[in-house]
């Protein structure tokens, strides 16, 4: 079985390369910007795109370029190719209110469109608040930081709204197992189906570290859904989010 994955490189890229490299599949990993390899594959992992809401707003042309026709070029891969196509889209796509979450609902409209047209086979991952001890943003990361470090941190609109945080480790676990073919075609939830407000991770946080967040409360900079997690989650027996913030403060403690 041959595999592409496409974004490598980023933070959940490089967990599911390294994982897959290391259990035996033959992968081939690129970038943004890199050539395809002339090669047939068996599934393409389409994981390569720009991620930050906020930067969207200021370079729409370029989370275009990188997001939304990016994915058509890797769907229209995967049809001469006969792959089965896996694409992570987000848990607020529902009304985009940014080039990023449109681009990523526009891209579930290709994947319709070619699922159609074409009979692709396609896994699509919903994908909720994904933390780890690599990655470099996100909440968990970031309040985790700033209670060890003892810097300021923005609060925007109070800290009430809910989402649902779960451990990059589970998301590995699932794209094992679409790989392996123990997951089907269809959409699928990753998240752990638990709701945590900012204000309660705040705690959890300044409990596990000891440690106070200095929080600076300022207003929403972008309308954001008030609750967000999972239904019908796909990852059984999550790492537990108290869990997961002890191993991302270990690795600050050693990198830092």
């Amino acid at each position: 079985m041959k595999i592409l994955l496409t974004g490598y490189k980023g933070f959940i890229g490089t967990q599911i390369y390294k994982s897959l490299k290391e259990s035996g599949f033959d992968i081939d990993g690129v970038d943004l910007g890199d050539l395809i390899p002339e090669r047939k594959y068996d599934i393409i992992l389409h994981f390569g795109a720009r991620t930050l809401i906020r930067n969207s707003i200021k370079a729409p042309y370029e989370y275009f370029q990188d997001g939304l026709a990016l994915t058509v070029k890797f769907l229209e891969k995967a049809r001469l190719d006969n792959s089965v196509f896996v694409f992570p889209t987000s848990g607020s796509i529902d009304e985009p209110t940014n080039p990023y979450s449109l681009s990523k609902k526009e891209g579930l409209e290709w994947i319709t469109l070619y699922k159609n047209l074409y009979s692709i086979k396609a896994v699509v991952l919903k994908l909720f608040n994904i933390y780890g001890e690599t990655s470099r943003k996100g909440a968990v990361y970031l309040f985790t930081k700033a209670a060890l470090t003892g810097e300021e941190i923005p609060v925007y609109g109070g800290g009430n709204q809910v989402r649902d945080f779960i451990h990059v480790n589970d998301l590995v676990k699932c794209i094992k197992n679409i790989v392996t073919g123990d997951v089907g075609p269809g959409e699928y939830e990753i998240g752990t189906g638990s709701g945590t407000s900012i204000n309660d991770l705040i705690k959890m946080v300044e409990s596990i570290t000891g440690k106070k967040v200095k929080r600076n409360d300022q207003p929403f900079l972008l309308k954001e859904a008030p609750s967000l997690f999972a239904k019908n989650p796909l990852p059984k027996n999550p790492i537990k989010l108290e869990e997961g913030i002890r191993m991302v403060m270990e690795n600050l403690k050693k990198t830092n």
